[in-house]
């Protein structure tokens, strides 16, 4: 066969090559004798790697290895699978995925190839080949001139070539068809292919026959299978039909292993008799997925399903559900049933598991059986549910293991319900029943759980290092993760906030691998923790976000706890109306499981959050909390409120019991400000260092300027203020402003309106309680108002608009009331103007927000243009005074919308800007802050995407840079958008 250079060159031009052509067009040949000065990973696709672990495990061989259990994210599992071969391959590899023609739009090895074409490093390149284009878009790679496509026209010979081959005059009668070519070359005639293909088979000796047909039977074969089935020969025959060309071609990707050309396979008829010998020879090797493929093609059904134990061993859940869909539902029995529901939940897939395994206790409810539908239960229906399940069993002692699993579940799901008497007795039966590492570790997590809530710091940590011992010896991958994930939960607790994030840095590439996205969201919720213990509010954000996400599509009660946490973010930033929509959602989804840590929490962060307006209504959260259980937070709220030095001592107490160092910090503080104490000041400060929590360093050097007072107390204030701002809490630097403002004796403004993140008047720094205003409408006329910017509007226009529906008369009565109203809350002359008709504010007089963010704003957008040295202070100070949008909680109020939208761009426009200023400064973790808050705004800002993703590369944090980059896709993706490549190999160096 001769070369073609002209298309060898090619494979290696782009990121990615597309050989598409009917069979016979000689792809094969051509990538096999290409000349190739690189690293090579070789792979040709077949039916039953249509499913990701396959895929994975071929692309993997000799590499790496992908752990064989898999979620319910297939498309997060394929990026993350993708970015672990990435990591694994040469920088210069080039990969090449032959007849990748049997893939389906919608495959999940599908989306491992394409997440391929976006992953790669730029130097690495990638070809693949078959009949048909790839099943996904590859338009952005084409528009980015990533792509280069050979076709069939490409792939045929010349004229030139032919003659070369063949001979003159057969370029005209094959049209250069290589497969034709060829063939003609072989035989010197040109009749129809499957004449022809009949006419060189018979030209074989009988032997030679006999055993391509009993090789069609099978899409790979070696010559020991071909033996065993009676064709003794087939160790030389194969050898010489692959060095020939003729019908037989090595895989390249399985050494001793042939398989049939696809011209032959389309034209030979397959041996009939040879699957039950097959499915003995395969079974006894462990290839048990290519046994299950000859004992469906026998109908032997009770043969597949004695085998589907073995394949979810080796194989993983794909495999098993490929090869239960062979079998005919009337043929199922309750152990497929079973293992089609395991191979389900393995996945992640809750619904489908739930229902495989009421289908499979048509013959009784099994050990097995209760505690899978019981874990179910305790993630998705909330822990009363999985109670029921697992009262409903019962135990006969013939599944240890399975019996101990359920106790386990049992006392998880009492946990849950703050029963910590009923959990310590579940957990301490299921480990007296347990006899395998898998149940055993599982036994002691629950019981860490308990010890935990108990505040046994000392019995916590033993039973986590024994669970973790037992999971890593079972093999239980998703043991690891929830072992780890709950560990880095008890240190945030403990405020071990960084071995916290190393914890999760184990568990997280697990669940990425894996696709576990429910316990993906629990170890990002529980990294959000940390984040949020060490200050970093954006990136603690966009990992709450991320995993309520998850959890709403699943339906779960977990979904309470990001949410209280982003309820506490919120309330950092100032952004008020989204903190009280986040925790009241959290109590809602809380209070409907009764999940009492939920609940308590909830209660806690509506407590923190109406301290300030709403003393009495903070009184009730904070109290219902401790009607629940111990909460050192609770009793802190309560000691402030009250000024009750009593309940800081109770807190300090419990939280040293409980080694909760955060809260005896937070303890120090309040009673070091309510007894002006400075020497407990100082302890709280040592103590917030040694955590490595910002926020509580500010917060106690706020309350030490305010003791110091004068110049030096102003100082220190102006330093908490301007740290406070970099980290984007706004409260905290406002706070510290205000310290600054009382210690240089300036007053503040007698009346200031808050709009950005919720509606508020302060007065002499103070907010007005709810009851001042008594009446909504008249607030609601301020917000008009405010939101005209100092336009006038009519008093029948303004009617219209708070009472679209009543009669004039009544209207212009209720609007002379509630603008009375709106007048004596703010006070005469205050800036609402009455002339003739016309009613407006003025700003000039009545200090706005918004309007003082609009102007920093494209202050420091004009400065940032013109480069000058000003752009930055402005542009950080209009950052720092965006809480949220214009009047939040009036979200469907049109008379708001346009100023919203308007306020919303400039800020997303200040902080694209202060990204790009700090990622040309090298600043990376701030230029990756400013990009999660502007993607918080608009998650489909496609350019904050790109530069979160090279900066966390940039900065070293790789795998975290994967997986953003992951996020992005998906966003793409939702608005059908299709993704731009990788920025770049992220791979950690030696």
């Amino acid at each position: 066969m001769i070369r073609r250079p002209r298309l060898e060159g090619l494979l290696r031009t782009t990121r990615l090559t597309t050989l598409v052509a009917p069979a016979g067009y000689g792809k094969t040949t051509l990538l096999t004798q290409a000349d190739i000065d690189r690293p090579v990973v070789w792979h040709t696709c077949q039916e039953g790697q249509r499913l990701l672990q396959p895929m994975a495990n071929a692309l993997a061989a000799n590499w790496t290895s992908v752990p064989a259990v898999s979620g319910e994210d297939e498309s997060g599992r394929a990026h993350a699978i993708a970015g672990l071969l990435a990591d694994a391959w040469p920088e210069d590899v080039l990969v090449v995925l032959d007849d990748i023609h049997v893939l389906r739009q919608g495959d999940s090895a599908a989306q491992l190839l394409e997440a391929l074409c976006l992953q790669l490093p730029p130097s690495a390149r990638l070809v693949l080949s078959g009949r048909t284009p790839p099943p996904f878009s590859l338009r952005r790679l084409k528009v980015d001139g990533e792509l280069t496509e050979i076709n069939a026209a490409a792939l045929a010979f010349t004229a030139e070539e032919t003659t070369e081959v063949a001979g003159r005059d057969v370029h005209d009668v094959t049209g250069g068809w290589p497969i034709a070519v060829r063939l003609v070359a072989e035989t010197g005639t040109v009749e129809e292919l499957a004449d022809l293909v009949d006419e060189v088979v018979g030209r074989e000796p009988e032997q030679t026959r006999q055993l391509l047909r009993a090789a069609a039977a099978f899409d790979r074969f070696t010559a020991d299978l071909l033996t065993s089935l009676g064709h003794a020969s087939a160790a030389a025959i194969l050898p010489d039909l692959a060095r020939r060309g003729l019908f037989v071609e090595h895989v390249r990707a399985e050494p001793g292993w042939f398989a049939l050309v696809p011209l032959a396979r389309e034209f030979l008829e397959p041996a009939a008799d040879v699957h039950t010998g097959a499915a003995r020879w395969f079974t006894e090797r462990g290839e048990y997925v290519r046994a299950v493929d000859s004992l469906a093609a026998l109908e032997d059904w009770p043969g597949v399903t004695a085998l589907l134990g073995d394949v979810l061993r080796t194989k993983g859940a794909d495999a098993v559900l490929a090869a239960t869909q062979r079998v005919p539902e009337d043929r199922r029995t309750a152990e497929v049933w079973q293992l089609e529901g395991i191979a389900h939940q393995l996945r992640g897939e809750w619904r489908l598991a739930a229902d495989r395994f009421t289908q499979a206790t048509t013959d009784g409810l099994t050990a097995e059986l209760a505690w899978r539908m019981a874990w179910i239960q305790h993630l998705r229906g909330g822990p009363q549910d999985a109670l029921k399940i697992c009262d409903e069993y019962v135990a006969t002692g013939d599944d240890p293991t399975a019996e101990s699993m359920l106790a386990s579940t049992a006392a998880s799901a009492h946990w849950a319900l703050g029963n910590l008497e009923a959990a310590e007795r579940k957990a301490t039966e299921a480990l007296a029943t347990a006899t395998t590492d898998c149940a055993i570790g599982t036994a002691h997590t629950v019981l860490a759980m308990v010890a935990a809530a108990q505040g046994k710091r000392d019995e916590l940590t033993e039973h986590y290092d024994i669970a973790l011992d037992h999971a890593q010896k079972a093999g239980d991958v998703l043991g690891v993760i929830r072992i780890r994930s709950n560990r880095a939960s008890h240190h945030v607790e403990a405020g071990e906030h960084r071995t916290a994030l190393q914890e999760i840095e184990e568990m997280l590439p697990l669940a990425d691998i894996t696709g576990f996205a429910t316990y993906r969201a629990i170890g990002l919720h529980n990294r959000g923790e940390a984040l949020l213990g060490l200050g970093r509010l954006d990136e603690a954000a966009a990992d709450f976000h991320a995993a309520q996400k998850v959890f709403d599509q699943a339906g779960s009660w977990l979904a309470a706890a990001p949410l209280v946490y982003l309820g506490e973010v919120h309330r950092l930033r100032g952004d008020r109306a989204l903190a009280g929509f986040a925790l009241h959602e959290a109590l809602r989804l809380a209070s409907a499981k009764n999940t009492v840590p939920h609940l308590i929490l909830a209660h806690v962060g509506l407590a923190e959050l109406f301290s300030d307006d709403d003393p009495d209504l903070a009184r009730e959260h904070a109290r219902k909390a401790l009607d629940l259980g111990e909460s050192v937070a609770a009793l802190l709220v309560l000691g402030w409120l009250d000024h009750d030095k009593d309940m800081c001592q109770e807190a300090a107490e419990i939280a040293t019991r409980r080694g909760d160092r955060a809260g005896f910090a937070r303890s120090l503080r309040l009673r070091g400000v309510l007894e002006r104490d400075s020497v407990l000041l100082d302890q709280a400060l040592t103590l917030w260092r040694e955590i490595g929590n910002p926020l509580g360093e500010i917060r106690v050097r706020t309350a030490q300027a305010m003791l110091i007072g004068g110049a030096a107390g102003e100082q220190l204030a102006g330093e908490a203020r301007q740290q406070a701002a970099d980290l984007g809490a706004r409260v905290h630097a406002e706070a510290a402003a205000a310290v600054a403002e009382t210690c240089r004796k300036e007053s503040r403004p007698a009346l200031f309106i808050q709009t950005l993140g919720g509606f508020r008047v302060l007065r002499d720094g103070d907010p007005l309680p709810p009851a001042a205003w008594q009446s909504r409408k008249a607030r609601d006329l301020v917000k008009i108002l405010i939101a005209r910017r100092g336009r006038p509007i009519t008093r029948e226009g303004l009617g219209n608009l708070l009472w679209p529906d009543e009669e004039p008369e009544r209207v212009a009565n209720r609007l002379a009331v509630a603008l009375s109203t709106a007048r004596s809350v703010l006070k005469a002359g205050t800036g609402i103007i009455a002339e003739g008709d016309a009613i407006r504010l003025d700003p000039e007089v009545l200090p706005v927000d918004v309007v003082a963010f609009l102007a920093d704003a494209r202050a420091g957008l004009a400065a940032a243009q013109r480069n000058s040295s000003e752009a930055q202070s402005l542009l950080a100070a209009a950052e720092s005074a965006y809480h949220g949008d214009f009047l939040e909680e009036d979200p469907y109020e049109d008379w708001a919308g346009r100023l919203r939208e308007e306020a919303r761009l400039i800020y997303l426009q200040v902080v694209a800007v202060l990204a790009a200023r700090a990622e040309s400064g090298g600043e990376f973790a701030l230029a990756s802050r400013y990009c999660l808050r502007v993607l918080e705004r608009d998650p489909y800002d496609e350019p904050a995407h790109l530069m979160l993703v090279r900066v966390l590369a940039a900065g070293g944090s790789h795998g975290e840079a994967r997986r953003c980059y992951q996020t992005y896709v998906t966003r793409m993706r939702e608005i059908e958008v299709d993704p731009r490549p990788f920025i770049g190999n992220t791979r950690r160096r030696a």
